[in-house]
This record gives structure tokens, C-alpha cells and sequence, in this order.
């Protein structure tokens, strides 16, 4: 009789600690590029699509924390990589963080890498953009989607809820088949390598074909604010729950 009034007492604690400490608001992650730090058409870091999906949450009182130190302008993905395998540490709040223990403990993560890459490569590349054979196309694209195959694989060894990978979009502004060919190309291999994940596909360049108006500045390859605003709408739309 002791030991199944102690039994039930064991799941009575073990119920009421979960009953106080389980919550439904979410830990929110951005981690990735400058898209991620959320720079914008005119050099700006004041609203990314990170900003805009934080303070919707908070304003639905759905937000629990967030964080997009780990975001960094320009990064690669070999960069990610390393700070993953080396466990980079952050001071927030005057506490310790490391990248390890906030993909643990977060339950939305967004993700935006891999155009630095890709631009990258076709700046040191023998050609431009607008003579690039398909051979060509495919080695860069390839090369990217290897590393963010070793990333992807990286991430969901401590990340195991939602991953929204935002998507490419066309930074050239140009309309040329070849740009057409790298973008099809590119966003079928990652598409493809996010499902192998599970990890979502966020797709900005049709977005941004509809409005012209989201790439404003001619000189510059970031978003303006209401394209940003435009991401976030999208993240809220298709991949949180309706309240």
C-alpha cells in the first residue's frame, strides 16, 4: 500500500512540476545572415524580418524570448558551421548563452545563409552572371548546397522543433535566362535538402517578383523594411498557429 501511495504521489509532483513550469509561449531564434541582423535597402539594422514576427508575437503575448545575436552580417555558411562546432557564447541579459543550449531550448527557429556564398562565388568567378554556362551554375550551386547540407545536419543535432529557412530571392534585378536558370536551380536544390531535414522553405523570390518595390534601392542587394514586413506576414500566415 506504501509503495502505491508513494507511486502516485511521485506522478502528483512530477504532474504539478510540469503543470507550472510547461508553457506554450515560444522561444524564439534568428540566427544566419544580414538578412537575419535585418539590414535593410539603405543600410539600416532597425527592422528585420526577425523584429516584425518578435513583436507580433509579443503583442499576441505568445513570446517567451528572443534572439538574433548569433546573426551576423555577411556571414557564410562555413561560418555557422564553426560557430556551431565551436559552440559560440554570447553575454544577454548579463547571462551566458551558447549557440548549443539556444537551439536546445528554442521551439522556432528562422534561418536565413547561403547568397553571400553564392555571390561570392560568382564574383571570383571567370564569368558574369550574365554569361554563365550551366556547368558553371551548377558547380557554385553544388559547392553551397554541400555546406548547407553539413550545416543542416549540424543544426538538427540540438534543434529539434520548427526551422524556417528563408528563402532566396533575386538580388541581381536582373530578368535574364541565366538568372532565371541560377535561381531555379539554386532554390530546387535547397528545397530539396530542407525537406531531407525537415526543416521549411520559405519561398521570397516569387514575393518579391510581385512587388518590385521590396529591393527599392538600385545600389543595394538588402530589402527595405516592408519587405521584411512582408517575410514576417508570410512566417505568421503559413507556419504559426491561428489564434
Amino acid at each position: 500500500m506504501k509503495k502505491i501511495l508513494c507511486l502516485v504521489l511521485i506522478v502528483f509532483l512530477v504532474y504539478l512540476i510540469y503543470y507550472f513550469n510547461h508553457s506554450d509561449k515560444i522561444n524564439y531564434l534568428a540566427i544566419g545572415d544580414s538578412l537575419s541582423v535585418g539590414i535593410d535597402a539603405n543600410g539600416n539594422t532597425d527592422y528585420g524580418y526577425s523584429t516584425y514576427l518578435a513583436n507580433y508575437l509579443r503583442d499576441k503575448d505568445l513570446l517567451k524570448s528572443y534572439n538574433n545575436d548569433f546573426s551576423a552580417s555577411n556571414s557564410r555558411v562555413s561560418d555557422l558551421i564553426d560557430s556551431l562546432k565551436l559552440n559560440q557564447t554570447i553575454i544577454k541579459d548579463n547571462k551566458n548563452l551558447s549557440l548549443k543550449k539556444c537551439l536546445r531550448e528554442s521551439n522556432l527557429i528562422t534561418l536565413s545563409i547561403g547568397m553571400t556564398d553564392i555571390l561570392t562565388k560568382i564574383t571570383l568567378s571567370t564569368t558574369s552572371v550574365e554569361t554563365m554556362s550551366n556547368k558553371e551554375i551548377s558547380n557554385i550551386v553544388d559547392e553551397t548546397i554541400t555546406e548547407l547540407d553539413t550545416l543542416f545536419q549540424e543544426l538538427r543535432k540540438y534543434a529539434k522543433d520548427e526551422i524556417i529557412f528563408i528563402g532566396y530571392y533575386n538580388c541581381f534585378k536582373k530578368e535574364n535566362l541565366v538568372v532565371k536558370r541560377l535561381y531555379s536551380y539554386l532554390i530546387t536544390k535547397t528545397k530539396e535538402l530542407a525537406k531531407k531535414y525537415d526543416i521549411n522553405y520559405l519561398d521570397t523570390y516569387n514575393i518579391f517578383q510581385k512587388n518590385k518595390s521590396y529591393l527599392s534601392n538600385p545600389t543595394s542587394i538588402y530589402p527595405s523594411t516592408i519587405a521584411y514586413e512582408a517575410i514576417a506576414t508570410e512566417i505568421i500566415e503559413n507556419y504559426l498557429p491561428k489564434s
